[in-house]
């Protein structure tokens, strides 16, 4: 994160026309660190997308062994509300939900990077 804020400030501080760029954020599941970038350049005026990389988008579960594994495109809502009936204590106190809202408040559902056509 220090490189990207440094570079972020540096964009901003030197009046670079950061209207024409438009930035990309990955992670395997456009879940966390991904949506956070994405946050961030949202918060900034910055024209960004986020995107994952895996085969599916997988979860935190409530053992090690089994996640919560569901298909791209499938909405951040969805994904809250079927955790919060599975057990809203846990996904609450790992911050799962916490994440899910922000995200759900940024895009509609998370996104394959291979699937998409506007790179």
């Amino acid at each position: 994160w220090f490189h990207f804020r440094t570079f972020l400030f540096g964009v901003l501080l030197c009046g670079m026309e950061h209207r024409s760029l438009r930035f990309g954020c990955v992670c395997a599941s456009n879940q966390n660190r991904s949506m956070e970038a994405h946050d961030l350049f949202l918060k900034n005026g910055l024209d960004v997308k986020s995107y994952g990389t895996g085969s599916s988008v997988k979860l935190p579960g409530q053992s090690m062994h089994q996640p919560n594994v569901y298909a791209f495109n499938t909405p951040y809502q969805t994904m809250l509300e079927d955790l919060e009936a599975q057990d809203k204590d846990l996904y609450a106190q790992n911050g799962v939900l916490r994440m899910l809202k922000r995200n759900s408040n940024i895009k509609r559902a998370p996104e394959r990077f291979q699937d998409t056509s506007n790179k």
